[in-house]
């Protein structure tokens, strides 16, 4: 991360990747039948998703604090 990425920057980044992310779950579970490497990587793509939209959520906190101020 740069130090002079932004808090908006920051957020939009981490929501390019939650939606990169979830692109390639949907196409996985539109599959009728996955491999175990797929499998692992359905739980992987899961966990960081949500890993993500943690992220999205405490920094869209800071950005709404933000505009408060």
């Amino acid at each position: 991360m740069e130090q002079s990425e932004s808090t908006e920057d920051i957020y939009n980044r981490v929501k390019t990747q939650h939606a990169t992310l979830d692109r390639r779950l949907q196409m996985l579970m539109k599959k009728s039948y996955l491999t175990a490497d797929e499998e692992m990587e359905v739980k992987v793509l899961k966990k960081k998703k949500l890993y993500l939209k943690d992220t999205m959520e405490r920094v869209g906190e800071e950005l709404r604090k933000g505009d408060k101020s």
